[in-house]
């Protein structure tokens, strides 16, 4: 039986709203990929590969601007490691191999979902916890807001 280690749980949550739904948007997206994966990659299109690789890349990078914003603002002391880890994750999706995931889809989004899983549980539950404990306090006197995107 396929196991999906996707699914979003009240455990993950980090106690800030916006990033917490920026969570589970990105779960959403490696749950399509654990879907993909089940059905053995059948009948799946190019288009389609291309498709949840691109969202995978813009979302995971909209999520992290999210982030380092809110680290920025408000002074958040381990910015620079946080943001570090952040870049890992950025070049490692930047640098999937398109021409391989056509040829192995089942094989390539296997590695790519294996990896996400890794990566963000361990980085939800250390670094975002870490994170959204410094951020509630201005969250509870409702200054927390992200700069917007210009």
């Amino acid at each position: 039986m396929f196991d999906f280690k996707f699914d979003w749980c009240k455990e993950m949550e980090c106690g800030i709203t916006i990033i917490d739904e920026q969570h589970q948007e990105l779960f959403r997206i490696i749950r399509e990929i654990e879907q993909l994966i089940m059905s053995g990659c059948k009948n799946v299109t190019t288009k389609q590969l291309l498709d949840i690789v691109c969202e995978l890349r813009e979302y995971t990078s909209y999520h992290f601007y999210t982030e380092e914003n809110l680290m920025a603002r408000y002074q958040y002391p381990n910015l620079a490691a946080h943001m570090a880890e952040h870049m890992d994750l950025k070049e490692y999706i930047l640098k999937i191999d398109l021409p391989a995931l056509a040829r192995d889809p089942e094989g390539v989004l296997t590695e790519l979902k294996e990896h996400m899983q890794n990566y963000l549980f361990d980085h939800i539950l250390k670094e975002d916890y870490q994170l959204c404990h410094f951020l509630i306090p201005y969250a509870e006197t409702g200054v927390l807001v992200p700069q917007s995107i210009s």
